[in-house]
C-alpha cells in the first residue's frame, strides 16, 4: 500500500492550531503577529489577583526581619523557650542573619520589578514593597502605640503574639522539636 503525502498549506495549519490551541486561535492574526512570543500570556495575568494578600505577606516578611534584627537577644532566648536544642541555636541565629539579608535583596528585586517596564506581575511588587513600607513605618512608631495596639488584641508583649502563633502551629504539625537531632548519611 502506498501513502500519499500531501502538502499542507496555511490552512491545514490554522485548522490545526485551532485545534490544540482555541483561546490562540480566536486572537485575531493582526494582535498575534505584533506580540513578542514570551507576551502571549501578559494579557490575562498584568492584573494582581491579590493586592491585599501581597500586602499582608509584605507587611509580615518585613516585620519579621526588621523584629529579628533589631532584637537579636529576644530571638534567641524565644528559640530557646520554644525548645530548640541550646547546640543549634548559633547555627539558627546565622541561619536568621542570612534569611535577612536574603529579604532585603528580595525586596530590592521586587522595587525593580516595579520600575522596570513590561514586567509581568508588577502589582503583586507594588502590594510586597507598600507592605514593607507599612512595616518600617510601624517599627518606627512610639513605643505606647504599639503597646495599646498589643493590649487591644489581647497580648502583654510581642512575644505573646509568637507564642500564640507557635501553639496555633503546633495543632497544625505536631513536631517535638526537642527530640530532633543531627544525621549524617557519611560514616564516621
Amino acid at each position: 500500500m502506498k501513502r500519499v503525502l500531501k502538502k499542507q498549506d496555511r490552512n491545514d495549519f490554522n485548522a490545526r492550531i485551532q485545534r490544540l490551541d482555541p483561546a490562540f486561535a480566536a486572537t485575531p492574526a493582526s494582535v498575534r503577529d505584533t506580540r513578542q512570543p514570551w507576551e502571549m500570556g501578559a494579557a490575562s495575568s498584568r492584573k494582581s489577583s491579590s493586592p491585599v494578600m501581597m500586602t499582608g505577606l509584605g507587611f509580615a516578611l518585613a516585620l519579621a526581619a526588621l523584629f529579628s534584627a533589631n532584637n537579636p537577644e529576644t530571638v534567641q532566648a524565644l528559640l530557646v523557650r520554644f525548645g530548640w536544642p541550646l547546640q543549634f541555636v548559633g547555627y539558627a541565629m546565622h541561619g536568621v542573619t542570612a534569611l535577612i539579608i536574603g529579604v532585603i535583596l528580595f525586596y530590592l528585586a521586587n522595587v525593580i520589578r516595579i520600575v522596570k517596564p513590561g514586567v509581568m506581575g508588577r502589582g503583586n511588587a507594588v502590594g510586597l514593597v507598600t507592605g514593607a513600607i507599612a512595616a518600617i513605618a510601624f517599627s518606627q512608631m512610639d513605643e505606647r502605640h504599639l503597646q495599646t495596639g498589643l493590649q487591644y488584641a489581647g497580648f502583654d508583649s510581642p512575644a505573646d503574639v509568637l507564642t500564640f502563633a507557635q501553639a496555633k502551629t503546633s495543632d497544625f504539625a505536631n513536631i517535638d522539636w526537642t527530640s530532633v537531632v543531627a544525621v549524617s548519611s557519611s560514616p564516621k
